[in-house]
């Protein structure tokens, strides 16, 4: 079973321990760049990704109120010592049940990823985030480089 912990001293280590596999750096910034983020920006949301009590991964979110009401998922990572496992889909699941309980009034969930990233579109499309068609300038996490990420949403 999946389960979002905050970030404590009791697991900040473990967190800013956990690693992309290689093909993987440059579409998400480092746990550590994001919970640096997540001190400056106190609208942002970041926990550790529990399966069976022992953690896997890390999300980072927010709530935005607006037309319509959402949640934007800023980063999902699962480490890489565990990916091909499933745990990457069951994390998705969990997160899109604990918006919608945490905050009724969303009617989707928001998210981007860059154009090259295949694995992520899969996934995305595979759990029903649809394309809105906009495409948004974004810098490369780590370097200068201006890329393009899709936006998707998964409707409720």
């Amino acid at each position: 079973m999946i389960e979002f912990r905050y970030i404590t001293m009791e697991n900040f280590e473990e967190v800013i321990n956990l690693k992309l596999k290689d093909d993987q750096v440059g579409f998400l910034e480092n746990n550590l760049y994001s919970l640096a983020e997540a001190k400056v920006n106190s609208d942002l949301i970041p926990k550790g990704v529990y399966e069976d009590d022992k953690l896997v991964g890390f999300i980072l979110y927010y709530f935005h109120e607006g037309e319509p009401d959402y949640v934007y998922l800023k980063s999902l990572m699962i480490d890489e010592k565990l990916q091909g496992k499933g745990i990457g889909r069951k994390t998705m699941k969990a997160a899109i049940d604990l918006f919608k309980k945490d905050f009724p009034s969303i009617g989707c969930v928001e998210l981007m990823h860059y154009l090259d990233n295949e694995t992520g579109e899969s996934l995305y499309e595979s759990l029903g985030f649809k394309s809105t068609g906009e495409i948004r300038e974004t810098i490369r996490p780590g370097t200068d480089y201006i890329d393009k990420e899709l936006v998707r949403r998964y409707f409720y």
